[in-house]
């Protein structure tokens, strides 16, 4: 099995996949099987995503 180097979110905690975390940021080869929970958790992101931005919430509407 070949493994991919999985980037590691904000999410995670001190463990992801099963493995010590390098921390946000930072990657993690894991095979695709390994890292299936992480990502569908959101503590995984594939290499090749783009991060998730969070949005500024929006103004509401003034009467």
């Amino acid at each position: 099995m070949e493994k991919i180097d999985f980037i590691v979110t904000e999410k995670a905690g001190l463990w992801v996949a099963g493995r010590r975390s390098p921390g946000a940021g930072s990657a993690l080869p894991l095979t695709e099987e390994e890292a299936v929970y992480a990502l569908d958790a959101g503590e995984l992101r594939r290499p090749d995503a783009k991060p998730e931005v969070a949005k500024k919430p929006s103004k509401p509407a003034e009467a």
